[in-house]
């Protein structure tokens, strides 16, 4: 692309954060970055390391939402910056840049899936252990109802 926008960052510098609206894109031209969801939070999860020719951020420019991740540079890296207004000619410059962004999507939507797959299993795992609990603490409340009726039954003979 002629006119294209070229960008710089250095290890550790946030690119895109999670929560944030973008209007951009970008195409690593040389370098790496990391992909995280809640980034900088306990639970943080790092998805993956993209370099050279990956794309990011295509959601932005498709939809005007807000990323679903957090980019930082891996290491130096020298992005191209692709707005809305540009994407028709980066994909014209190279059709290829249209299947990286397909294949990009695709690799998001598939780990946005295994992601949903393992805060099911550890709702259900959570919901067992709570039944478990609640199971635990009526059976705890009903010897301790039947003891502490007793008990007021026996002394209730005395005062009789």
């Amino acid at each position: 692309m002629e006119n294209a926008k070229m960008q710089t960052f250095y290890a550790d510098e946030v690119i895109l954060q999670e929560g944030e609206v973008y209007h951009e894109m970008y195409k690593i031209v040389y370098g790496s970055v990391a992909v995280y969801v809640r980034y900088g939070h306990p639970d943080e999860h790092l998805i993956g390391i993209y370099s050279k020719s990956k794309c990011f951020g295509e959601v932005h420019v498709l939809s005007d939402q807000p990323s679903i991740y957090t980019i930082i540079a891996y290491d130096e890296v020298l992005l191209m910056r692709i707005t809305k207004d540009s994407l028709e000619e980066f994909i014209r410059s190279n059709p290829r840049n249209a299947i990286d962004i397909m294949q990009n999507m695709v690799h998001t939507y598939t780990l946005m899936q295994k992601n949903i797959a393992l805060l099911l299993d550890d709702i259900n795992e959570k919901q067992n252990v709570n039944r478990k609990r609640t199971e635990d603490i009526k059976k705890k409340i009903m010897q301790y109802g039947v003891v502490g009726l007793n008990m007021s039954v026996g002394e209730g003979r005395n005062f009789l």
